[in-house]
């Protein structure tokens, strides 16, 4: 709760500083803040009934930009890349002086293994994921079935008039591509250090289909109007953003060894080089300590990662701690072909949740007679945010020491924001 509070805080102290005309206020044209517009200063009633109607969210929908925004965040900026690892992982024998190969297989995509490249072995490689988002906490978000409710602005004295809504549907079209690039080498036998760079594209296209709900004035009141004396209107934006996101710089340190795995220690370091204002990264720099464990069982080759991220403060957006973990095998299916399932498990602490909820509205007709209705609406709540993909594919050996990497992420719950399925492709080369 203490992150949602600290962030209600900061959407008040920009509501009070903001002009009470919307047309007043100029538009932020970066992504971040694309839906703040749209929510909260695009719908604009036609001047009625002796005074300007401005119909604003109420604290709990104020919100709702904001933690969108949030987990968007959380999914294009900190969506796992891939791990920067090699495919190929090599050894010294003294008795032939020449490297081996540690295992039989390639190695996971997505999660990492003990094994380290080898002394002086420097990997390259790059690889490229869409993801087009299609729903928000189970509700699609094509089809305008989010709805937000505005109610209208508080003015001095006792109007009947103030009782009437606005509800807001939603459509949001949200995709973004990552184009990473990433480089591992081999300080020693034990000790890596990898530097994945990301170059992302995120593209929104919202819209909301805006309707006066009369529930004061009355079906045939001229009263609330949007220009040209409709009830309803459609409003629309768009935007989109491309470049660097946020750098990551990774060591790893094997410090138990066994045939073909062993146990290392894992430093990632998230630089905040995204431009957060554009949703390309998190405007805060992070770190992750993960413990990897990972074993050579004949074709097979179980592994797992368990990871703790903390993160500083960003400008823009209310960021979490994280909890993660990886498990999954490979099978080394043919001397040139592996294939590999794991299980992506993120837990962002106390990130806050949007759930819907009952919310009663009272008015008062003009004829004095009092009256209530209920609506489906998102509301806060404190609590953990729960994201649960499976990655799965293989990596083939083209040619030499070139490997090209084939996958799929799949959503496996429905928390937050979620793309159902995300194809990765790469290819990665070990000299």
């Amino acid at each position: 709760m203490l992150r949602i509070s600290r962030l209600l805080r900061c959407v008040c102290a920009i509501a009070l500083l903001a002009p009470v005309s919307a047309f007043a206020q100029s538009k932020d044209p970066r992504l971040a803040f694309l839906l703040v517009n749209l929510i909260q200063a695009d719908v604009v009633l036609a001047p009625g009934g002796g005074h300007d109607a401005h119909f604003v969210p109420g604290a709990n929908q104020s919100l709702v930009p904001y933690l969108f925004n949030q987990q968007i965040v959380a999914q294009t900026a900190t969506f796992p890349i891939g791990s920067p690892t090699g495919g190929f992982a090599f050894t010294f024998d003294t008795a032939s002086g020449t490297f081996q190969r540690s295992t039989n297989s390639f190695g996971p995509s997505f999660a990492d293994r003990a094994l380290t490249n080898g002394r002086g072995k420097l990997t390259l490689g790059a690889n490229f994921q869409r993801s087009k988002y299609t729903s928000f906490e189970g509700q699609k978000l094509n089809s305008g079935g989010i709805n937000f409710y505005l109610a209208h602005e508080d003015l001095p004295g006792d109007f009947f008039f103030e009782g009437d809504l606005v509800q807001a549907a939603l459509r949001l079209d949200l995709t973004s591509a990552t184009s990473t690039i990433f480089a591992t080498y081999g300080v020693t036998n034990s000790f890596d250090l990898a530097v994945a760079i990301p170059v992302v594209r995120v593209t929104m296209d919202a819209s909301i289909d805006a309707t006066v709900l009369r529930l004061a004035t009355g079906q045939s009141s001229p009263i609330h109007a949007f220009p040209g004396g409709g009830s309803a209107k459609s409003f629309t934006e768009s935007g989109e953003a491309t470049g660097i996101g946020d750098v990551l710089v990774r060591a790893k340190y094997r410090f138990a060894a066994t045939a073909g795995g062993g146990l290392a220690a894992g430093v990632d370091v998230r630089l905040p080089s995204g431009e957060a204002e554009e949703l390309l990264g998190t405007g805060a720099a992070s770190a992750t300590f993960t413990l990897i464990g990972s074993a050579s069982r004949g074709k097979l080759g179980p592994h797992f990662n368990v990871g703790y991220s903390t993160t500083g403060e960003s400008d823009v957006t209310s960021l979490s701690n994280e909890f993660s973990y990886k498990i999954g095998t490979e099978l080394a299916a043919s001397p040139k072909v592996t294939l590999s399932v794991d299980l992506l498990g993120r837990s962002l602490i106390d990130a806050g949740r949007l759930q819907l909820a009952s919310v009663e509205r009272r008015f008062r007709t003009a004829a004095g007679v009092a009256g209530s209705t209920s609506f489906q609406e998102y509301v806060p709540r404190s609590g953990a945010l729960n994201i649960i993909n499976m990655a799965v594919g293989g990596k083939i050996n083209v040619t030499s020491n070139l490997l090209l990497n084939a996958n799929v992420l799949v959503a496996l719950n429905k928390s937050g924001l979620t793309a159902r399925i995300t194809p990765v492709v790469g290819l990665d080369f070990t000299f």
